[in-house]
């Protein structure tokens, strides 16, 4: 009884949708979309993913996966996703239970870019205050997806600064970041990532960075806490060394409260042993 009205909400959230989601028409001379009519609800004769602004549910790729968010369906939410290889499903699905994606969108325009990449332009209502976003995505096998970018505090929005061919950039480098045993201490063999990740911040200096260090459960909540925190400061410490603002940066600690595993084994215990990154935009982007 629960799942059958979890997806009459997903409907009434896709019609709602489709009510002031209209259907542009191809603009061949500028290889863009003309903007919707917020007085006329346009229905495609035939429902194409092609288009990312038509579907056969009558809404925008965008709204269709908001939809799916809000009611916690991340199965067909994530059918409509370019999620970057470096991330389990289990990963994703933790990630997107923090986020705070529950804000109203439209979709004002669409641009086509090469390789069947497209930029969708998209009206936000936060508390009443009206903004703008772009989403990125790609037709993949005729299917309309969206790009998530996991280290970012919003995960669709895009910035124009991301590597669209490389998304598992930011991961590969944090995962190749090595502590000594029980300590805050970083090994000499996390120099090149750190290295990277310096150039990384030093050429994006419209983005701030969060480090959130996470252990696994060994020792005592406390003592946890601590030594996650730890990591993540020491991280910025070495950000900081090497001519990264500190205005830039922040961390904090998670202990032992959000594996990503069980702590029963080596393996899994190495999982929830990690720092984790979640870049947002900095409002002041010269460097001190």
């Amino acid at each position: 009884m629960i799942k059958f009205l979890v997806y009459i909400f997903v409907g009434l959230v896709l019609f709602a949708c489709s009510n002031d989601a209209s259907s542009p028409s191809t603009n061949t001379s500028t290889n863009t979309v003309s903007k919707p009519e917020d007085s006329a609800v346009k229905t495609p004769s035939t429902a194409s993913w092609r288009n990312p602004v038509m579907s056969p549910m009558g809404a925008d790729v965008a709204r269709i996966i908001r939809g799916y968010y809000l009611v916690g369906d991340f199965d067909k939410m994530l059918q409509f996703v370019i999620i970057p290889p470096c991330y389990t499903r289990k990963q994703i699905e933790y990630i997107l239970r923090k986020a705070t994606w529950g804000y109203e969108i439209k979709v004002n325009n669409l641009q086509w870019m090469e390789d069947s990449t497209f930029i969708l332009n998209v009206r936000t209502n936060r508390q009443n205050t009206v903004d703008a976003e772009q989403y990125v995505g790609r037709i993949i096998n005729d299917t309309a997806k969206l790009f998530l970018f996991p280290e970012k505090e919003n995960l669709f929005p895009y910035y124009g600064d991301e590597d669209l061919e490389d998304p598992c950039q930011l991961k590969d480098l944090l995962d190749k970041i090595y502590f000594a045993f029980d300590k805050t201490t970083i090994l000499p063999k996390s120099s090149a990532a750190l290295k990277a990740l310096v150039n990384y911040l030093t050429y994006n200096p419209s983005l701030n960075a969060h480090f959130i260090g996470h252990s696994s459960a060994e020792g005592s909540k406390a003592y946890n806490k601590a030594l996650s925190e730890g990591r993540a400061k020491a991280i910025c410490d070495y950000l900081i060394q090497h001519g990264i603002s500190k205005n830039r940066l922040s961390y904090e600690g998670k202990g032992d409260t959000q594996p990503l595993a069980k702590n029963d084994t080596e393996a899994n215990k190495s999982l929830n042993r990690r720092v984790e990154l979640v870049l947002s935009k900095n409002t002041n982007i010269e460097e001190r």
